[in-house]
């Protein structure tokens, strides 16, 4: 079916009702791990929907069928949950899913009520929402809490504020007359620097400043004393003349 290109190819769990999901008890299935397939076709403004149960498995079922006169609601409040209100059908093999009547006794084709299909992304959700919504009259698809995209209007009115505060900065630098003037450091007395010597032989230089002592300040501590290291005395030699021996010897002989 060259005129039905896929669209969208996902995964959901899907949540089937035969009747109104009001009823108590509700006839109802759930099958966890199903494959959700939309075609669309853009000439006739028509889309189709396939999901196939339990694939690969001995319980493996599948149904299609054309959201002509199927409703859909979605909600950014369950970003990944779209419901599925089936119409009135004239083909018996559309819309329609096996399972057990309300006894649990034996299994029939039953019309399905509705469905609720719950992707496991968001972004699935949100692809399978706006490529129906592309060729069904939007009186079929009901989109709530949809948050309101912003206008260029409005990014204007937003960029007002900080447009008019620069503005403000730009006026109060222009007229501040310390900010970017070029004439006020030449109010200030310049800075002379001595420029390089002409000569390689230095000119006579005049003399000195007198130097004038620094003030005596008693309460100064006194310089540190200079380290004298004494020289090694070497030991007197043994067997010489006794010093004592020799001092009274030296006594003895000064005149009185």
């Amino acid at each position: 079916m060259a005129d039905w290109p896929v669209t969208l190819h996902s995964f959901g769990d899907i949540h089937y009702f035969y009747g109104p999901p009001t009823n108590n008890p509700p006839h109802h299935r759930f099958d966890k791990g199903s494959y959700v397939y939309l075609f669309e076709n853009a000439n006739d403004r028509r889309a189709r929907i396939e999901i196939a149960n339990h694939p690969g498995t001995d319980d493996q079922d599948a149904f299609d069928g054309f959201l002509d006169k199927t409703h859909v609601q979605y909600t950014y409040n369950h970003q990944c949950m779209v419901t599925l209100t089936v119409g009135e059908t004239t083909d018996q093999m559309e819309w329609h899913l096996p399972t057990y009547d309300p006894q649990n006794q034996n299994k029939y084709h039953y019309k399905l009520h509705s469905l609720d299909i719950y992707f496991w992304k968001q972004e699935d959700a949100l692809q399978f929402v706006n490529g129906i919504r592309r060729v069904l009259p939007p009186a079929q698809v009901e989109v709530l809490d949809e948050p309101a995209q912003p206008s260029h209007h409005h990014s204007h009115h937003q960029a007002d504020p900080v447009s008019a505060v620069v503005q403000q900065l730009e006026h109060a630098a222009i007229s501040d007359p310390h900010y970017g003037s070029p004439q006020q450091p030449q109010q200030q007395a310049p800075v002379s620097f001595a420029g390089p010597p002409t000569s390689a032989v230095p000119a006579q230089q005049e003399p000195p400043a007198s130097f004038v002592p620094m003030a005596y300040n008693p309460a100064a501590p006194a310089a540190p004393e200079a380290i004298r290291h004494r020289e090694k005395t070497p030991p007197p030699e043994d067997g010489g003349v006794d010093p004592l021996a020799a001092a009274v010897a030296y006594d003895a002989q000064a005149p009185f």
